[in-house]
């Protein structure tokens, strides 16, 4: 089950749609846990530390999956 979150963007010029969860990401781009983790911490998905929950870029997971579908 996916799950939401308030959030208080880390920019003032950025809204909450910009940013996701790790399990929403996991969703999206139907990956598991390793992966979406592996993805962010070496730098490839743009993420953010709100308290403790790690949000992630959607804008950065969506130019991810263009340049992978763009790879086949």
């Amino acid at each position: 089950m996916l799950q939401t979150v308030e959030c208080t963007a880390p920019e003032s010029n950025q809204s909450c749609d910009e940013w996701m969860t790790l399990i929403e990401m996991q969703g999206c781009m139907r990956a598991n846990r390793k992966k979406a983790n592996d993805l962010i911490w070496s730098g490839e998905i743009d993420s953010y530390m709100l308290g403790r929950k790690l949000l992630v870029s959607r804008a950065s997971v969506d130019t991810h999956l263009e340049s992978r579908n763009s790879r086949k």
